[in-house]
């Protein structure tokens, strides 16, 4: 049998009444692999690591490790999520990029560990960052080593800012086009989060900042990142958007795992499609629509017909066939809110407030970095316990610009972090 992915949807109010023209909804769509034993294979890795080992990586933050220590130990701990047949080439960067690995089996642990822990033996001038060269390297060997059923990936990690910035987003759209994704992780305070951001978005990827100042940040974050990749299952899915006449789908967002914004293209009239990347085999993602929806009669409507296509190994594409996604109109008033959707909608909203905050950061505007990290506050606090950390930030935030009139780079990089991260309300 092969793997197939499920769908469920429910809008965010059973029913709507539309008073003028046209009136906003959402829905949430969840999709969910399926439970078949063996259906939902992991696919095959072709990894690159790519490695900063400039001057700043010797620091050791208080620790007694340098971050460089701290991050060969923790590469070394992810590689055992890994199978055999997977493989990974190594990348190191500084002022120049030098390929120390071509793409070995994870079959040959020995060899790969051996080259890590030896990163810094090697003659890269530390004198710099170049991130570009060291991406453009890294996929060039992974573009070699790609094969049908295969994920492709480059993991990069950087503790500073670098040179070639504009270089480094058209090679994140060479990744693209060639359906290989970014993971960066940014160490420290030093790097340029709107940079490592763009790569991100731009070759649908991710993003992590790991705090330097506890020990064992960079072992969680490498050890999760090399579990999601080990457990993909569905490579290069899609989602398909048909709304009837009059319907509006103004933005598509992730909202679980984390909170992110979907490029959506628009092949065809009516017909819109989200790429969502690879799926895990055992893992559930949820996305959020933003409607504008038509004035109606009383009755139940079919608003937009969607549909899932996906790839599993090395199969023709497969899809889920299509699936209405309904509402029902009455002129008596709303009906009542799904609290689930409700929920993912408040997370979305602290998600645009905090871009809100960073922007107002950026430009120094000190008025309404408060007005900002207020609303955050308050709107955590009316979010409880599930909040907590974003409230905590919020109020953090606001204490630094009272005390110093300036707001922290760690700050600003935790609340960030937080912002995106779907927290799931606490088990009793």
């Amino acid at each position: 049998m092969t793997a197939k992915i499920h769908i469920e949807r429910m809008m965010h109010r059973n029913s709507i009444a539309v008073t003028g023209e046209s009136a906003a909804s959402y829905a949430l769509i969840k999709l969910i692999p399926s439970g078949l034993a063996g259906a939902a294979k992991p696919m095959g890795l072709n990894l690159a690591l790519v490695l900063d080992v400039s001057g700043s990586m010797y620091e050791e933050d208080g620790t007694g490790i340098s971050r460089l220590k701290r991050i060969q130990d923790a590469a070394v701990n992810a590689i055992q999520m890994l199978k055999p047949d997977d493989t990974m080439s190594v990348v190191a960067f500084a002022h120049n990029a030098l390929m120390l690995l071509p793409p070995t089996p994870i079959a040959e642990k020995d060899k790969i560990e051996d080259v890590i822990r030896k990163i810094d033996m090697y003659d890269v001038d530390p004198g710099g960052t170049s991130m570009n060269d060291g991406m453009r390297l890294a996929l060039e060997e992974v573009e070699k080593a790609a094969k049908p059923g295969t994920l492709s990936q480059v993991v990069v990690l950087t503790d500073g800012e670098t040179s070639g910035e504009q270089d480094c987003r058209q090679i994140a759209q060479m990744a693209a086009d060639k359906k290989i994704h970014l993971t960066l992780m940014g160490v420290g305070l030093d790097w340029k989060a709107s940079l490592i951001k763009d790569l991100a978005k731009i070759s649908e990827g991710k993003w992590y900042y790991i705090d330097v100042n506890q020990a064992s940040e960079a072992e969680r974050i490498f050890v999760e990142e090399f579990e999601t990749l080990a457990a993909a299952a569905f490579m290069n899915v899609e989602m398909h958007l048909r709304p009837m006449k009059d319907i509006r789908i103004k933005r598509v967002r992730q909202v679980v795992p984390e909170i992110k914004e979907l490029q959506v293209n628009e092949p065809e009239e009516r017909h819109l499609v989200a790429s969502l990347g690879t799926l895990q085999k055992d893992a559930s993602t949820r996305y959020v629509l933003d409607l504008s929806l038509p004035k109606r009669a009383d009755g139940k409507y079919v608003i937009a017909q969607m549909e899932v296509s996906y790839e599993v190994g090395t199969s023709p594409r497969e899809s889920t066939g299509p699936i209405p996604l309904e509402i029902t109109y009455t002129a008596a008033g709303h009906g009542y809110i799904n609290a689930e959707v409700a929920r993912h909608i408040d997370e979305v909203q602290i998600f645009e407030l905090n871009n809100n905050l960073q922007k107002a950061i950026a430009s120094e505007n000190k008025q309404e970095v408060e007005r900002v990290a207020k609303e955050i506050e308050k709107k955590g606090e009316l979010m409880g316990p599930r909040a907590a950390k974003k409230t905590m930030l919020a109020k953090q935030v606001l204490q630094e610009l009272n005390a110093g009139g300036r707001v922290s780079k760690k700050t600003q990089l935790a609340m960030e972090d937080s912002a995106r991260l779907a927290e799931e309300m606490p088990t009793s």
